[in-house]
């Protein structure tokens, strides 16, 4: 019976090397790949700060420029696409000649999200591999369900690496992939682990033509990669362009993508149903209003009262933002 729920934040990517918020155009912007850069997607970036943010990320001091935050950066494009509005040369698609610029400009930052991840965190999973491996040890693993809010894979390759092979992964959706030979397969009852991520993964493509979610390729070296890897990103059924499947770090949140929509469903019945919940790494952002709905009803439609534990800190970690969280 799964009895323990182990919800992953942002702080346990930091703790494995992942940058945090504030540091994610910096470290893009000054990498020696984007300055060399001449791709569709790294113009176009920097087209975006200059216009939107006077910034010239191709100056020599960058990595010393003050950013806007990507939580900013992202809910300004976000907020525009659902109004239906544009930004000058930055439209959402009629027929002005810079037509789609910004939808393209959304998908772009979440790619960069993808890229700088992928450069600083590697196969790196170090405490997410331990974790997973004392649960295994303890005969605890398959009585666990996993909550993240971080679109990085630490915890989905320490689940499913091949010395577990009998244990299964089960998202809580369904991914095309399981009709495909040698690749992903359904899980199997008893035999599953549950790893809910109601933001979205970076190893998820939705078409909007077939309305079918794809998860990248489970491969024997490394288990699954991130989109960034699969430059293309066209739907092999139909052609079109996929997009991320990933719900931005913003007040203004748009849930109603099926996919995502189905999972909130067994994570709210997960949340209720364990006795224990167990914090890694998650501060509570104002943002994420509708997370702390979910742990509220967690905590509220219960008989028998809700155990909780915080892990918080990791190597490195400023005076300023502990005491920022500690007011929360």
């Amino acid at each position: 019976m799964v009895d323990t729920a182990i919800f992953l934040g942002a702080g346990a990517s930091c703790a494995e090397g992942a940058p945090s918020q504030g540091r994610l155009f910096a470290d893009y912007f000054s990498s020696k790949e984007f300055r060399e850069s001449n791709e569709q997607m790294d113009l176009e970036l920097a087209a975006f700060f200059s216009e939107m943010f006077k910034l010239d990320v191709k100056r020599p001091d960058i990595a010393d420029v003050v950013f806007p935050t990507f939580e900013e950066v992202l809910g300004l494009t976000d907020l525009a696409i659902m109004r239906k509005e544009a930004f000058r040369h930055f439209d959402i698609g009629n027929r002005d000649p810079d037509s789609g610029r910004l939808r393209f400009v959304a998908q772009y930052l979440v790619f960069l999200v993808a890229k700088v991840l992928h450069a600083k965190l590697g196969d790196r999973a170090r405490f997410h591999r331990n974790l997973v491996e004392a649960l295994q040890m303890e005969h605890e693993l398959v009585n666990t369900v996993f909550v993240s809010t971080n679109y990085d894979i630490l915890i989905d390759n320490a689940l499913t690496e091949q010395r577990f092979h009998e244990i299964y992964l089960d998202y809580g959706v369904e991914f095309r992939n399981f009709d495909w030979p040698d690749d992903w397969e359904r899980p199997v009852r008893g035999h599953s682990v549950s790893l809910f991520k109601p933001h979205g993964s970076l190893n998820w493509l939705f078409c909007p033509t077939c309305d079918e979610l794809e998860i990248t390729p489970k491969q024997k070296a490394v288990v699954t990669r991130l989109i960034s890897e699969y430059p293309d990103r066209q739907c092999l059924e139909c052609g079109s362009v996929y997009s991320p499947m990933i719900v931005p770090p913003t007040f203004y949140k748009d849930l109603n993508n099926p996919f995502l929509s189905s999972i909130w469903n067994p994570t709210d019945v997960a949340l209720r149903k364990v006795s224990h919940i167990i914090f890694c790494g998650y501060s509570f952002p104002d943002a994420d209003i509708h997370i702390k709905y979910l742990l509220k009803r967690a905590q509220t439609n219960r008989r028998v009262p809700l155990r909780v534990t915080v892990f918080n800190n990791h190597p490195g970690k400023r005076e300023a933002e502990i005491a920022q969280e500690k007011e929360r």
